[in-house]
């Protein structure tokens, strides 16, 4: 382990950068520690620098290095905060007069058209106001099909706000991903409330980018490629995922194949390939050599604006660029240094990309088939070429798998038991694909040659959604699992050892290795026995119905106006929980260890009468229930009363008011989040 840090030097000046990025983002470094801290790292690096005498200079040797790697630790703090300063939205929950600017092709969603848009000002005081920040505006669709294009201005009446979770258990936080994505706020704007105001035709390769993927996608629409087939070509060739579905990309989930719909190293390589057979004509002299390189390194750059720069084609791109300038210095590039060293710039480049599940799980990979890959594949010698290869491609594979499996579990709560049989069939196939889909690009201008490309390409895309759907639905395609950070850096660690064991042999890291695994495996027991034990109720946080789920144990039932909104919401939960099961039942009045719930609706007490009230112990107002709290205590005695999200403000603050009044405990979804109420 000491041998390989000190064989690649951009192992440890990653390291350093990424340390410190994370620790930024746990916790807020005083200026003053940073001070301190990057004082230290220049003294250190002087010091080293004065030292003439040999023998001091080789017993203080470490000086150097600890202040290179202290500065880049200071350096990666220092960058994420500023870069989080930056999001950071000014007028927040403010409503007003923005003006914005159109920066990406429009988004067609089921209701509303969504807009990537710059908030250059906002009419404040009569004035206008610089804000420069990024948000996403969602504006109705027009019925007679115009939408806006790159560069339009315009000027929107609307609340900018900064997304926040709801609270509910083990929900995806959209906010903090906008964040890290650089995106500050979101809006919707009604009919009327916008409107175009000018158009900043301005140089910008982003934008030029963008209109070029549009028009190659147009090409495949042209030649009759839609539906599913589309959506994949598109994500395929050009990292356009918009037309994705969720039932498609479940599909791609269950069967491990997900990797396929996101350009990577996989698809750069299939580029860089192409552009090198493309330019083969140049290899006979030595600057022709040199310029086809040169020129190859450019073409993957452009490919990567294309694809709109997603980490994995960047960190695919600088890796391929690297390998190439080593061609062209007659050098070949250690592996592991140059992905690290693209590690490294990406982070220097963007501090966030570090919280990325795409870099995390692209880099994992690699590093995985790297080290793996040649171990697997001296376990079995195959002599007959076919199967050969299908072993290759198996142990390719298990080794990506090997690498990213824990990682995978910890943001998707999910494990593909076909993963190796998916690839067998979508990394060859995507390939063919990728080819098929490049020629119909470069024949497009002749319609004949072009329509039987297109044909071929077509039934390649139905050929390889039909095996995915098969895989699908295989017994035991994927298990769902959970686990939290904890056990992820267990895992994790267990793999490392296990890794570290193999190269060395010391039977001190196969210990170590068995122990992650013990520990782990202790730790899942004891959590399992617990939640079997839990009884707990949940009132969770959706703005437009009312969900309130009763668990015990593995055993859950729910009152829901929208079952299957529950099962999308709850879906993480239930795993976690172990529910392989949920009911649903029609009653507004629910017993659950020896507590009373009422559930009210608008209708449950218009025109009704009653001499007595009715006594509960929780009474959750939901189902956009506009009865007054005057009317509710003539039949109920509530010893709390919990407000969910699809009650209007007004309504809820009239509601607390009337019950602080009263001594009855009261509780808003809106502002507290999910309501969580475990039985003893």
């Amino acid at each position: 382990m000491t041998s390989f840090i000190h064989r690649i030097p951009f192992f440890r000046l990653f390291f350093a950068l990424a340390a410190g990025i994370f620790t930024g983002n746990m916790l807020e470094i005083p200026e003053w520690i940073s001070i301190v801290l990057l004082s230290l790292a220049i003294a250190a690096i002087v010091l080293s620098l004065i030292i003439k005498n040999d023998v001091h200079q080789f017993r203080f040797r470490w000086l150097f290095g600890s202040g290179v790697l202290l500065c880049f630790y200071v350096l990666g703090a220092w960058s994420f905060h500023q870069s989080q300063k930056s999001v950071a939205f000014p007028f927040d929950g403010v409503k007003g007069l923005f003006w914005v600017e159109v920066k990406e092709a429009p988004i067609e969603k089921a209701k509303s058209t969504l807009y990537k848009v710059a908030v250059v000002h906002y009419l404040k005081e009569g004035r206008f106001v610089d804000v420069e920040k990024r948000a996403l505006l969602y504006l109705p669709k027009d019925s007679s099909g115009k939408r806006f294009d790159f560069g339009d201005q315009l000027l929107v009446y609307t609340t900018f706000s900064v997304p926040r979770s709801n609270g509910n258990p083990e929900e995806f936080h959209f906010g903090r991903y906008l964040q890290l994505h650089g995106v500050s706020a979101t809006a919707y704007a009604s009919q009327g409330h916008f409107k175009k105001i000018g158009n900043d035709a301005g140089f910008s390769p982003g934008v030029i980018a963008s209109h070029f993927r549009q028009k190659l996608l147009a090409i495949y629409k042209r030649y009759h490629i839609g539906g599913d087939e589309f959506a994949v070509v598109a994500a395929l060739m050009l990292g356009y995922n918009d037309a994705l579905t969720r039932e498609l990309m479940d599909s791609y989930s269950v069967t491990g194949a997900m990797h396929v719909l996101s350009v990577s190293g996989l698809h750069v390589a299939i580029v860089c390939a192409v552009f090198y057979f493309l330019l083969g004509f140049m290899d006979k002299r030595r600057g022709l050599f040199i310029a086809k390189h040169l020129i190859v390194i450019v073409l993957l750059w452009a490919f990567a604006l294309l694809t709109g720069l997603a980490p994995a084609v960047v960190r695919s791109a600088l890796m391929f660029s690297l390998i190439a300038l080593g061609y062209v210095v007659s050098r070949k590039p250690q592996i592991y240094n140059t992905i690290f060293f693209s590690a490294f710039v990406m982070l220097l480049y963007d501090p966030c990309y570090l919280f990325d599940v795409g870099f995390q799980l692209s880099y994992l990979a690699v590093l995985s088939i790297v080290y793996f890959e040649p171990k697997f594949k001296k376990l079995w010698y195959v002599k007959f070429k076919p199967l050969r290869w299908l072993w290759e491609l198996t142990c390719v594979s298990v080794a990506a798998q090997l690498g990213t499996a824990a990682l995978g579990v910890f943001y998707f709560h999910r494990f593909s038991n076909f993963f190796w049989l998916s690839n067998i069939v979508v990394v060859p196939l995507s390939g063919f694909i990728m080819y098929a889909a490049m020629a119909l690009l470069l024949v497009a201008p002749l319609p004949v040659i072009a329509g039987w490309v297109a044909l071929a390409l077509k039934w390649m895309l139905v050929g390889m959604n039909s095996a995915i759907r098969w895989i699908e639905h295989l017994p035991c395609a994927a298990y769902n699992l959970w686990i939290d950070q904890w056990q992820l850096w267990v895992c994790s660690l267990a793999i490392l050892f296990a890794a570290g064991y193999f190269a060395t042999r010391k039977y001190l890291l196969l210990q170590l290795a068995l122990g992650c695994v013990f520990l782990f495996l202790t730790d899942d027991l004891a959590r399992n026995f617990q939640s079997i034990k839990q009884k707990e109720v949940v009132v969770w946080a959706d703005n437009k119905n009312t969900h309130v789920q009763f668990t015990s144990g593995n055993q859950s039932f729910a009152v829901t106006s929208d079952s299957l909104k529950l099962k999308q919401l709850s879906s993480g939960y239930r795993i976690r929980q172990g529910i392989e099961r949920q009911q649903f039942i029609d009653r507004r009045a629910v017993a659950f260890c020896e507590k009373h719930f009422l559930i009210t609706n608008d209708t449950l007490f218009r025109r009704k009468y009653s001499d007595r009230r009715m006594a509960v112990d929780y009474l959750i107002v939901g189902n956009k229930t506009r009865i007054t709290m005057d009317k509710l205590l003539r039949f109920v005695e509530p010893k709390q009363v919990v407000v969910d999200n699809s009650i209007s403000k007004w309504y809820s603050a009239r509601l607390k008011q009337q019950c602080d009044s009263l001594g009855i405990a009261f509780v808003d979804t809106k502002t507290s989040g999910a309501f969580r109420l475990r039985m003893e």
